[in-house]
């Protein structure tokens, strides 16, 4: 048999406190909740013959601004289904 009691465990973590834009260098902190939650993080692994190195693994962050700026012409606008009943009934442009 296994006897347990409640004891108070105090427990240290990492926690994300900002992030900073790989090109352009900004840091954007937590507080700042619309710039935060709009970074791009990207974590890919390398597979079997891949230029970057098998099994490697590459990671970018990058703000908004940049992204738009570096990849904007190359991105695809997927609407959501809200986006798009709004400029269905003309109640709004569907960002």
């Amino acid at each position: 048999m296994k006897n347990y009691k409640e004891e108070e465990v105090i427990i240290t973590k990492q926690v994300l406190i900002s992030l900073t834009c790989d090109i352009c260098k900004k840091t954007i902190v937590r507080d700042d909740y619309v710039e935060f939650q709009e970074f791009i993080c990207i974590s890919f692994t390398g597979g079997y013959g891949s230029i970057f190195g098998d099994g490697d693994t590459l990671e970018i962050d990058i703000c908004q601004h940049c992204f738009k700026e570096k990849l904007g012409e190359y991105v695809r606008v997927v609407y959501s289904e809200l986006g798009s009943l709004l400029e269905a009934y003309d109640l709004g442009d569907g960002e």
